[in-house]
């Protein structure tokens, strides 16, 4: 997003566009949550990015993150009569997270994000969109078409959609229970804070300021570019982590073979589980895609 603050909660640039930047983001992802087989778990929308835990049920991350954010950017882009793209890929990057601990503590850190940006002192001070532990147990909001850029005529897009959020049962499963998963993510996400505290000594930019902050303006701060974006996270389980480098391996390996017989011209070819491109754009089958414990 070129640190841009295009997704600042509450620049109001007046006019016939009112719509909160929460309410575009709720729209866009309830319009093809459900398309796509994706469930949200947790998310925190900052000024110039975006955090999200997400569950893929059938593989379609990519088309969903592809169709959501293309929409989402463009209602963005009209409420804020922005020239320039919002996204740097309509895509975005991803990884997969596995077992419990990873799960807890990157759900933690999505909610943490503004405290340790040093914005907020906590969370809930957070005026843009931020979920919560209690979400997990499930929550529904139904939210109003927005005016941003959708014709209002069109049935394409319904005039309301109900954007659900919540741990799903494959997740729950790993914790036992909600309640456990719940407290768990309540335990990473009070250490995060304390630190996040102890980092900027209490003194925070504070939600006026926050609100105040420009569409057009961008992030003074350093940042790093070029580092490598991590394709799994374990939270420091060495051995989950050296299997599922294994996995990856043997699936590239097994790409790699079925997209060479693809190029030599042969048709009936079926690529493995977790195929996005040859499968989605030119329609090759492959093989049954199992839902991941959290994507």
């Amino acid at each position: 997003m070129e640190r841009a603050h295009k997704l600042t909660p509450n620049h109001d640039r007046g006019g016939a566009y009112a719509s909160s930047v929460e309410q575009l983001y709720k729209y866009a992802t309830a319009r093809y949550a459900e398309a796509y087989g994706i469930e949200v778990i947790a998310v925190c929308v900052m000024s110039n990015h975006m955090h999200e835990v997400l569950f893929d049920r059938r593989g379609e991350i990519s088309m969903f993150l592809q169709e959501r954010n293309a929409m989402l950017a463009n209602m963005v882009k009209v409420r804020y009569g922005l020239p320039s793209s919002v996204f740097d890929k309509p895509d975005g990057t991803y990884n997969r997270l596995e077992g419990t601990t990873a799960i807890a503590d990157k759900i933690a850190y999505a909610m943490a994000n503004p405290v340790e940006a040093g914005l907020v002192a906590s969370p809930e001070e957070w005026p843009g969109m931020i979920s919560a532990v209690e979400d997990l147990f499930g929550a529904t909001t139904v939210v109003a078409r927005p005016r941003e850029y959708l014709v209002q005529k069109d049935k394409t897009h319904a005039p309301a959609v109900k954007f659900r959020m919540g741990a799903p049962k494959e997740a729950v499963a790993l914790f036992g229970s909600v309640t456990e998963m719940a407290t768990q993510v309540a335990t990473h996400l009070s250490k995060k804070i304390k630190a996040a505290r102890r980092r900027h000594s209490g003194r925070f930019a504070g939600r006026l300021r926050v609100l105040a902050t420009n569409p057009h303006s961008r992030a003074k701060t350093y940042e790093k570019f070029g580092g490598r974006v991590p394709r799994l996270t374990t939270a420091g389980d060495l051995a989950t982590a050296k299997r599922l480098i294994a996995e990856m391996r043997a699936f590239r390996k097994a790409h790699r073979i079925a997209r060479e017989r693809a190029k030599g011209g042969r048709r009936r070819v079926t690529f493995p589980a977790g195929t996005g491109k040859m499968h989605f754009v030119y329609g090759y089958p492959r093989e049954a895609y199992v839902p991941l414990p959290a994507a």
